[in-house]
């Protein structure tokens, strides 16, 4: 039922987007044929040249795209095929499409690692930004690009099936064709220095191992390779994966912004008090303050993803 409304609301919203950008068009050309034209720079420099009656157009095709987004993401939520990544896109649509019919071009960034032979340099923040005029015409290519990328999720939706018996690619539905069964890789600082974090690790080993998952992290990988190619692999095939922020370390983000670029899904965690950066800041990252709490929430955490008991033997 809910498939039959987006198709609609679609539908609706093509026609008073279409009306707002035809009369958006004419008044502009008609400035661009006036000697006195010159090009808008402003942030609503194609904006203001509009008269209300054709502005109120474009709010109604704002509140009617807003709208629409409001129904499909609770849908998108309980999918058991798409996942974050796929609302994280109908958000930049909803946002391309309010500035394209604001006459704005919306941009936006991913955090990007800056790294040289493995070794991380830095890390440049991601964003986004509509602080730049667009004309009409761009503005409509711009707005049905959105559109089109919404029809393609909600299709995706219709033939989504309402349940899934296995528990696992309900939880994780991007899995590699050629992941290894009951494999999980944890993502997490190593430092010789300091024992507490393979404290951390064996509690995560620990937890995997009471549902027949082999756990292991960088330093356990066997490789005659690079060391970084190996990582990308465990994070291509392992049919879990896991990050802990603890030590806000820029490796961790490094191999957790690749296992999201994959589309895969990773359960985060951190030690209490430590900070989240960037774009991770959305996604849920329980804290613990101490093994014992790490150890519970963890189990919980699989016993939901993987819709079987712990072996407490």
């Amino acid at each position: 039922m809910e498939i039959e409304l987006f198709i609609k609301k679609i539908k609706e919203l093509k026609v008073i987007a279409m009306e707002f950008y035809s009369s958006a068009q004419e008044i502009c050309e008609e400035e661009n044929d006036s000697f006195l034209f010159t090009t808008p720079t402003g942030i609503n420099g194609y904006w203001d040249k509009l008269p209300e009656k054709v502005q109120v157009l474009s709010q109604k095709s704002q509140e009617s795209a807003l709208h629409l987004i409001s129904l499909i993401i609770p849908v998108l939520q309980s999918s058991p095929i798409l996942d974050k990544s796929d609302e994280r896109d109908v958000g930049i649509c909803a946002k391309k499409m309010r500035s394209a019919l604001k006459l704005r071009d919306f941009r936006s960034w991913d955090i990007e690692v800056l790294h040289d032979e493995g070794t991380v340099l830095g890390v440049s923040p991601p964003g986004q930004s509509d602080d730049s005029p667009l004309p009409p015409d761009a503005a409509e290519k711009s707005f049905f690009q959105s559109i089109e990328k919404l029809e393609g999720i909600i299709q995706l939706l219709k033939i989504t099936p309402t349940y899934i018996p296995n528990g696992l690619p309900q939880k994780n539905p991007k899995l590699s064709q050629s992941y290894r069964p009951n494999t999980a890789f944890i993502m997490m600082p190593i430092d010789s220095q300091d024992p507490e974090l393979d404290d951390i690790y064996d509690v995560y080993k620990e937890c995997f191992s009471k549902f027949g998952v082999k756990a292991i992290r960088a330093d356990d990988i066997e490789h005659e390779d690079v060391i970084t190619k190996k990582i990308i692999e465990e994070i291509k095939t392992s049919e879990f994966l896991v990050g802990d922020l603890t030590n806000e370390r820029p490796s961790v983000y490094y191999e957790i912004g690749y296992a999201h670029s994959l589309g895969r899904r990773v359960m985060l965690y951190r030690k209490k008090n430590t900070s989240i950066h960037f774009d991770l800041a959305a996604y849920n990252c329980p804290e613990y303050k101490n093994m014992k709490e790490l150890k519970k929430i963890l189990l919980n955490r699989l016993e939901d993803t993987t819709n079987r008991k712990p072996d407490n033997g």
